[in-house]
């Protein structure tokens, strides 16, 4: 999918959950686990974009109640190809420069994808580019194996990003 494609995706997904009514919040340091059981299906590795994003919306509807501004959903790909290495760059350089002019206080970020370890990864990497409390006050809900909650944990901590972690 292009990058267009991917935005309209987003934007479309975003005005759905933004007309969920925002319950009350919970501590800001709130670090949300669940299994698979209780929310939508994992789709397959396989699935197409259109399908993970799906997912990880279903999961943002579900763990981000208390989130009143559309959240941004970043579905990393799989694999080692050029193509899906230039992907993860460009969605890196989206958050970096994203945080303060689109994504602020009281705005949600869902991050994950067929291969946890490249979500991971990404995480990490993002984390690397990010100045201290950068995503203060910003939800960062990471869907991933529970393998990773603790690496993601670690590499988040110094953002000042409420992580909120579901297993898929």
């Amino acid at each position: 999918m292009n990058r267009l494609g991917l935005l309209v995706c987003m934007g479309a997904l975003g005005l759905t959950l933004a007309g969920c009514h925002p319950s009350t919040p919970t501590d800001g340091s709130a670090n949300v686990a669940s299994n698979a059981s209780d929310g939508p299906a994992k789709p397959a590795a396989t699935a197409d974009e259109n399908t993970w994003g799906n997912y990880l919306a279903e999961q943002g509807k579900l763990h981000g109640k208390d989130v009143a501004m559309h959240p941004y959903i970043y579905v990393i790909p799989g694999g080692d190809s050029a193509g899906a290495n230039a992907r993860r760059q460009n969605e890196t350089d989206s958050v970096v420069h994203s945080i303060g002019p689109i994504l602020m206080p009281g705005g949600m970020l869902i991050v994950g994808g067929p291969d946890a370890t490249q979500t991971t990864a990404f995480i990490t990497g993002v984390s690397k580019q990010l100045k201290a409390d950068a995503l203060k006050g910003i939800v960062v809900l990471v869907v991933s194996d529970t393998s990773e909650r603790a690496t993601v944990g670690t590499a988040l901590k110094s953002s000042g990003a409420t992580v909120r972690f579901v297993s898929m």
